[in-house]
């Protein structure tokens, strides 16, 4: 009987996180939709996300507050990240073409840059917390990917996930910002056990990462 409660309740957990991705999704891609909010509205979505994990408050307004919030310190970021996704479009498509020259490198090269990114995003969104500088967010961001790389490397292929299931079903769009916002704080999560546990086992935070 007891494994069966247990059972059921990890059941009861994993619904409900389900449920709060789902409603973190499209409070993204509500927040998101005129394109220079959405790296503040995926900021505000982690938060909104990482207090629901944590036990905290998940009130709607709650997530408006940080929403507002990380437009005031990140509106730099915001608002050269929609210039910055469509210079990478155009060299995608220009590289499609065939008519450049060099196009399978350029092409190549720009897949690398929209996943580094990707995570960069990803990796101040998990860092940012209420009153954090963006210079601040940014550093630590650079900080976690140099020293976190397998975790970068998750990041980047939730990202590739979230486009083939985008590509697969448009509709699917409105669980993305969820979907990224669950990476990045399970990837911030791992990387903070590793260190935790090479810091007991008096290994260097760098190789319990690695490892």
């Amino acid at each position: 009987m007891a494994s069966r409660t247990g059972e059921g309740g990890g059941i009861r957990a994993g619904l409900t996180l389900f449920g709060e991705v789902v409603i973190t999704g499209v409070l993204v891609a509500v927040l998101a939709a005129p394109l220079v909010t959405a790296v503040p509205a995926l900021v505000a979505g982690t938060a909104h996300l990482r207090r629901q994990l944590t036990g905290d408050s998940v009130r709607l307004a709650d997530a408006w507050a940080d929403f507002t919030a990380a437009w005031r310190t990140l509106w730099p970021l915001a608002l050269a990240f929609p210039f910055a996704v469509l210079l990478l479009l155009w060299n995608l498509s220009l590289a499609e073409t065939g008519l450049l020259p060099g196009g399978p490198a350029v092409y190549a090269l720009s897949l690398v840059h929209g996943g580094a990114l990707a995570v960069l995003l990803l990796r101040i969104a998990a860092r940012w917390h209420p009153g954090t500088h963006l210079g601040t967010a940014v550093r630590a961001a650079f900080t976690d990917i140099r020293d976190d790389l397998s975790g970068s490397l998750l990041l980047v292929l939730a990202a590739a996930m979230c486009l083939v299931f985008v590509w697969m079903l448009l509709p699917l769009a409105l669980l993305v910002g969820g979907l990224l916002a669950l990476a990045a704080l399970g990837v911030e999560h791992r990387f903070a056990a590793r260190a935790a546990a090479g810091a007991e086992t008096g290994e260097p935070e760098d190789s319990a990462a690695v490892r």
